[in-house]
């Protein structure tokens, strides 16, 4: 399966068998023997903890285990037990993040120094334990890491560049007292920090992971009444980046078409996905400054002009503005709603990119290439919103914007992503030292989905070249026996007319720069709605159904469209490839034949991007009146049959002619 992915903007998936760490792991160090022995869940932890009440088993192999998360705010500090990953769920503003390269090395004391000297963040209170292992590990699509290999000296993991299988050796912790680490984030190396991932995380939005130490085997108190001591064998260790930008939007929930929650961020057409805007407003008093890029409530103006908050939503997506909350929550917990039209004001049916709050005479969007798209545009603060903030004293707090969308059947017209969302925030004090305002801050989020990009051309005899032909519509069909039935969000083909409630058919429609892009499609679902979804053997074919005026329709249903990793779960697949990962075929089995133009072959300028990376295939189109056409009979009603017929009767008028003057001959 070809894949790419997007990091930011997701759900925390639901991580049953997880356990969280203290960040003040150093009390827990000390070993004790104990005498009592019995299940872990008899001392408060989890199974998954392997906790051992007693003392040290030597035989024991101690295990590790990180999830990474990116944050919105500080909070939720580890205790140590899976216990709490219940409470963990409960935040759906931590979103795991995938290729977050994490190394651990044994360490002990420098000279002069002991064990409780050492602190994780000062490299001068340790030194790495002479003839131990480097271990290296890459946190998984749901920000886990199980598996820890030995590293490089720079800490890398090596890959195979062809397989891009792991080539390091896997390693084990060693068993027995007295073994101390420190865990720590290798952001350099991380595959999501690098230049060569298309959809990279920008560091300058998350400040990396605190570094943790701890024992492993992990000495601590159980929580049963005796607190009795003992060891854990499995440690689990959440660490996270906090985002040091003060807007952001995230995707909080997705819900099937019969409104149940799903465990994973996979969505398609049908489906309603809740996603949160979250702005920052800070309450410093008089270390409050202008020009800061901080938005404080001092210089809130209460003119509606304080904060201006935008969303793009592409066609894949359809706004319920009856479900939009909009509150300001405090870091307690305390919080304010906000009432549209008394405490802020919206516009949700607009087509047109937003000016700018700083400089009106720019955008807050780039151009999008595509007129199906809609922008959703709130206000804030009024006077009486105003009022409201001031009612929350916390330092730090949250404007909050909450809304639901259904994946829509209409491909993505944005070309970015699939079931894909933009939003940026622009406020009264984003601007620099000087003055001058500063862009505003973007937010990209998607869910993973399957896709299907190409690109709609005109033939290499137009000038330009491959040049773009937008508003080109197609559609995915079973096989070239049923071209006039349309694959739906259920699995299942219909006509147009007989499609059943609650089933959307799927079509995707050229952009401005020729790209067609279906997205959220059913890769998951089968007639007999299995309870278990896996990845369907699909054998999809595209037509097109709707082609430019003097422009032919090739006529032909081209194929096949089908997808790797067959009989992988939802969760498998979230697992491998990441929560907003765009799915995509196997484009070496869509043959367009005579019609193809090889990607190699269209110009620099021409050749178009889906999630930031060159697509692959490209359709190219033939006027009416060209003969080279593969399909060469020109059906359009136009001039070019009306010559034929008009040549046609000549000819056989002629023949006729002829044939009477013959007879004529012979009768005379």
């Amino acid at each position: 399966m070809h894949m790419q992915r997007d990091n930011e903007g997701i759900r925390l998936p639901k991580l049953l068998g997880l356990a969280v760490a203290g960040a003040t792991l150093l009390a827990g160090m000390v070993v004790l023997p104990a005498t009592q022995a019995s299940a872990a869940t008899d001392y408060g932890f989890a199974a998954e903890d392997d906790f051992v009440a007693g003392a040290l088993d030597t035989t024991k192999v101690p295990q590790l285990t990180v999830t990474k998360y990116l944050s919105l705010d500080n909070g939720y500090a580890p205790t140590g037990s899976a216990n709490d990953v219940v409470e963990l769920n409960k935040n759906k503003d931590l979103t795991p993040a995938k290729g977050i390269l994490f190394n651990v090395k044994e360490v002990q004391p420098t000279e002069g120094k002991s064990l409780a000297d050492i602190d994780a963040n000062d490299d001068k209170t340790y030194v790495v334990k002479p003839g131990s292992t480097l271990f290296a590990g890459v946190t998984d699509g749901h920000g886990v890491i199980d598996t820890w290999y030995q590293g490089n000296s720079d800490g890398s993991i090596s890959t195979d560049p062809n397989t891009g299988k792991v080539t390091n050796t896997v390693a084990s912790f060693p068993t027995g007292p007295n073994h101390y680490y420190i865990l720590s984030e290798n952001q350099d190396l991380s595959p999501a920090f690098l230049d060569t991932n298309p959809n990279k995380l920008d560091k300058t939005k998350y400040k990396a992971a605190a570094n943790s130490f701890f024992g492993l085997p992990y000495a601590t108190n159980g929580t049963d009444k005796n607190q009795t001591r003992g060891f854990i064998y499995h440690l689990h260790l959440y660490p996270k980046n906090i985002n040091q930008q003060s807007f952001a939007k995230t995707v909080q929930s997705v819900a099937g078409s019969d409104n149940t929650p799903k465990n994973q961020t996979i969505a398609k057409a049908g489906d309603t996905i809740t996603y949160k805007l979250s702005q920052k407003i800070y309450n410093e008093g008089n270390a409050s400054a202008p020009k800061d890029g901080k938005l404080d409530v001092k210089e809130l103006a209460g003119n509606s002009a304080d904060v201006l908050l935008a969303d793009r939503m592409s066609s894949s997506l359809k706004g319920d503005e009856g479900s939009i909350s909009v509150v300001v929550r405090g870091s307690d917990g305390t919080s304010q709603a906000l009432v549209k039209d008394t405490d802020y004001t919206q516009d949700t049916s607009t087509n047109k990119n937003p000016s700018r709050l700083n400089d009106t005479s720019k955008k807050m969007f780039g151009d999008a290439p595509s007129d199906d798209v809609t922008y959703w545009v709130f206000n804030f603060f009024t006077a009486s919103g105003v009022s409201k903030v001031k009612n929350i004293t916390t330092s730090v707090m949250e404007l909050e914007v909450t809304y639901k969308a259904t994946v829509t059947g209409n491909g993505d017209s944005t070309g970015t992503g699939g079931v894909v969302n933009d939003a940026a925030s622009d406020f009264s004090d984003n601007k620099n030292t000087n003055g001058d305002a500063q862009d505003p801050l973007p937010s990209h989020t998607n869910v993973t989905n399957a896709v299907v990009a190409f690109g709609s051309v005109q033939s290499e005899h137009e000038n330009p070249q491959y040049g773009a032909l937008p508003g080109t519509e197609y559609r995915l069909v079973k096989n070239a026996d049923s071209i006039d039935k349309y694959l739906g969000s259920d699995g299942n083909f219909y006509a147009e007319d007989s499609v059943p409630d609650g089933v959307q058919l799927y079509k995707a429609t050229a952009n401005n720069k020729g790209l067609v892009v279906f997205s959220g499609l059913p890769i998951f679902e089968t007639p007999a709605k299995a309870t278990d979804k896996t990845v369907q053997n699909t054998s999809w074919m595209v037509v097109e159904t709707k082609t430019p005026k003097n422009w032919r329709n090739p006529g032909v249903p081209f194929g096949t469209i089908t997808y790797g990793d067959v009989g992988l779960t939802e969760e498998a697949i979230v697992q491998k490839y990441g929560n907003n990962a765009t799915l995509q075929p196997d484009y070496s089995k869509l043959n367009f034949g005579k019609f193809d133009a090889a990607a190699s072959a269209v110009p620099a300028d021409t050749q178009m991007k889906f999630n930031n990376v060159l697509i692959s295939k490209y359709l190219a189109h033939y006027k009416t009146t060209d003969g080279d056409s593969p399909l060469a009979l020109p059906l359009t009603g136009g001039r070019g049959i009306l010559l034929l017929l008009v040549v046609g009767a000549l000819i056989m008028g002629g023949a006729l002619y002829a044939r009477n003057r013959r007879n004529n001959a012979a009768r005379a």
